[in-house]
C-alpha cells in the first residue's frame, strides 16, 4: 500500500520537472522603442518640436537606455532559464528516487 504514496510522489515530482522545463523556454522579448516624430519628420505635414536640446541627443539617450534595459532583459532570461532547468532537474532526481523507493516498498 506504501508503494502507491510513492507513485503519487514520483508522478508530482515528473510533472514539477515538466512544469519548470517549460518555464525555463519563456523569455522577455527585446525592448523595442516607440517612433518618436519630432526625430525624423517623414511628411510634410508633420512639425519638428523644438525642446531646446539637440534630439540627436535625446535619441542617443533613449538609445543608450534601451541597450542597458534589453541587456538587463537578456541577463534575466538567461538567469530565469538556468535557474528553471536546475529546478527540473532537481525535481526529476526526486521523481527517481521516489520511484526507486517503490521497489523498497513493494
Amino acid at each position: 500500500m506504501l508503494w502507491i504514496i510513492w507513485l503519487i510522489f514520483a508522478l508530482f515530482f515528473l510533472l514539477c520537472a515538466y512544469y519548470h522545463w517549460q518555464l525555463s523556454k519563456n523569455i522577455f522579448p527585446p525592448f523595442q522603442l516607440p517612433e518618436i516624430p519630432y526625430w525624423e519628420p517623414t511628411g510634410d505635414n508633420e512639425v519638428a518640436v523644438n525642446t531646446g536640446i539637440a534630439d540627436a541627443d535625446i535619441k542617443k539617450a533613449f538609445d543608450n537606455f534601451r541597450d542597458g534595459f534589453n541587456s538587463y532583459i537578456d541577463d534575466y532570461n538567461k538567469s530565469s532559464s538556468r535557474q528553471n532547468k536546475v529546478q527540473a532537474y532537481g525535481y526529476l532526481i526526486a521523481s527517481f528516487a521516489a520511484i526507486f523507493s517503490i521497489f523498497f516498498t513493494i
